[in-house]
């Protein structure tokens, strides 16, 4: 037996790109008894092949380097009612997730922890306000990069787990995705693009 169903499986790399760079903070998951979750923002390389984050060395990745982990970003979900949905039998819960297997490794270099730096704010900062590592002297960069764990996740798997009631009527869906509309759940997007 498959678990998630082969029905919730995703393989469509950009749909899972997006899911990542829509909702950063991830949940790192390593083999570690002292150290089996961490919660950090994660974003992808530019050719999206890696995950780059940082740390400050008290965070447990610091002790595992070159270590096998798993990542997993969760995105939007929901609870579905019968009696907010024609359709449903049971009430049920929608979603949307991927999970990444990975090889941490530590950026050791003083550009390539700039470049990583500037990759994430150009993800997390506001277009409108944003803030820059142009803002900071020489000297407070390497202060700052000598308090910090730099790194990245090779990917070597990624798959996504989209459960939108594909095992529901394309009526009882459409109902779905406008009752999600209409909450302003951004789940709702997800039936509107047939990703799966």
């Amino acid at each position: 037996m498959s678990y998630p169903r082969n029905a919730f499986a995703v393989q469509n790399s950009e749909h899972l790109w997006q899911l990542i760079e829509d909702y950063p903070l991830a949940t790192v998951i390593t083999s570690e008894p002292d150290c089996q979750l961490v919660h950090m923002p994660l974003s992808l390389n530019q050719d999206k092949t890696q995950l780059l984050g940082h740390a400050n060395l008290a965070n447990p990745l610091t002790q595992l380097k070159s270590a096998q982990l798993r990542v997993l970003f969760r995105g939007p979900d929901a609870y579905l009612s019968p009696s907010q949905v024609a359709g449903l039998m049971l009430p049920t819960w929608d979603y949307a997730t991927v999970h990444i297997s990975g090889q941490l490794r530590e950026i050791t270099h003083p550009d390539d922890k700039y470049a990583a730096m500037q990759r994430q704010l150009k993800q997390f900062e506001s277009p409108a306000n944003p803030w820059g590592m142009s803002m900071l002297s020489e000297n407070q960069i390497a202060k700052l990069f000598s308090q910090l764990f730099f790194f990245s996740i090779e990917i070597t798997s990624m798959t996504g787990t989209f459960k939108l009631s594909q095992n529901k009527s394309n009526d009882t869906r459409q109902a779905i995705a406008h009752l999600l509309e209409a909450q302003g759940n951004p789940l709702s997007r997800y039936y509107q693009q047939k990703i799966v």
